[in-house]
């Protein structure tokens, strides 16, 4: 009964290991959930109280298939600031989370015979949602330069059927944030091979002193005709299970978004839409700037303890909330008689015998690494980083 398309689909793993620890822990096992890819904060009362006058008011019918009209002008005006550039209300959409942003750009955006630059490590959906399209993923390892890009090997992959890149900043899963002289020459060669660019900022709020996220239409306004900004607001106003997202890009680009989720999702919740305009009220800002301080605290707590642990070593993040450690210190050798052989086992051994969950590496694109959110209370990262350190040191 299934197609071709269904059969090759995969699972997120992500969202596998997130709701494994979920079902491991309301059995009574003291899991600590290191694969979460969302806050542990609560969302902000102002943008509680914006969805209750929401349902107040009766907001319960269709809305325009990209959002109200408010709500797309002031995000409008949001982006025209961050990016220095005019935006339209006709150049912006609100959508059921980024990734359904992420999806409708790369769907209206490539297509068979299409080729898409991804630099690897990458968030799992990416590649998935390429293929989806009919296009092919070409993946750029960053390995060998602490998840930097290299413009120059960036350039050596682009072909005669490359149509575009998917950039990720801050990014996930290695918390790395690409710098500005990075992002300047990737979009000189996106000028001039006629690429576009789809440039994911959904961590753009959360990003640590001293590094900076630059945002790629401010540093060359010229790229305003060849970039899609995908934005969320999961993770910087702690919505995640609200599922709002936005895209913004060429006013025939987000047309066609239009015509794809018109057939789809036709709108997005109109509460979260009230709720998503509430979140841009001025007095959000404390709440942003308070999740931001908490996260840096936690970061410094983890990275602090998880360079206790043998056998591992880690990248600093610079933003999000991930760190990608390798691990590779930790294959190939035996815990009670069973021998670790991969990063797909570790995980799993990780889950049975030191009850922490986290993500393994190959979902993310790496055999050598797995992913640790620290978006969770410090007393999990203390307690599930003990655990980690054990575990580490029990092996033979």
């Amino acid at each position: 009964m299934l197609s071709q398309r269904a059969r090759a689909l995969q699972g997120s793993q992500t969202s596998g290991m997130r709701n494994l620890a979920r079902k491991l822990k309301a059995t009574g096992i003291p899991v600590v959930n290191f694969a979460a890819g969302e806050l542990d904060q609560d969302t902000s009362p102002l943008i509680k109280e914006g969805a209750r006058k929401a349902i107040d008011a009766g907001r319960t019918q269709y809305t325009d298939t990209l959002g109200v009209k408010e709500l797309r002008e002031r995000w409008a005006q949001r982006i025209s600031r961050k990016t220095g550039q005019t935006y339209a209300a006709e150049e912006v959409g609100f959508t059921s989370g980024a990734k359904q942003a992420l999806f409708n750009s790369v769907f209206v955006g490539f297509g068979p015979g299409d080729e898409v630059i991804i630099p690897a490590p990458y968030w799992v959906t990416f590649p998935e949602q390429v293929r989806l399209a009919g296009a092919t993923p070409v993946f750029l390892e960053t390995q060998g330069s602490g998840f930097q890009i290299d413009p120059d090997a960036l350039a050596g992959l682009v072909g005669p059927r490359t149509r575009g890149i998917i950039l990720n900043t801050p990014h996930n899963p290695t918390g790395v944030v690409y710098g500005q002289e990075t992002l300047g020459k990737i979009a000189r060669l996106a000028m001039e091979r006629e690429l576009t660019v789809i440039f994911d900022e959904c961590y753009d709020e959360l990003v640590y002193a001293p590094a900076v996220h630059a945002n790629i239409v401010k540093l060359v306004p010229e790229m305003k005709s060849r970039t899609v900004l995908i934005g969320s607001f999961s993770k910087t106003y702690c919505m995640a299970g609200w599922r709002a997202g936005f895209v913004a890009g060429p006013q025939a680009f987000i047309k066609a978004i239009s015509n794809l989720q018109s057939h789809t999702a036709s709108n997005p919740c109109n509460l979260v839409q009230y709720a998503a305009l509430a979140a841009l009220e001025p007095e959000n800002d404390a709440f942003v700037a308070g999740v931001r301080e908490q996260l840096h605290g936690q970061r410094e707590t983890a990275l602090r303890l998880l360079g206790e642990v043998p056998g591992v070593k880690c990248v600093v993040p610079d933003g999000a909330f991930y760190l990608f450690p390798d691990v590779s210190g930790l294959l190939n050798k035996s815990h009670a008689g069973v021998r670790i052989g991969g990063v797909d086992t570790l995980a799993e051994m990780l889950l049975e015998h030191a009850h922490i969950a986290v993500v393994p590496g190959n979902a993310f694109g790496s055999a050598r690494h797995v992913r640790i959110s620290y978006a969770v209370p410090v007393a999990d990262i203390t307690a599930g980083m003990k655990n980690l350190g054990a575990f580490a040191r029990a092996l033979t």
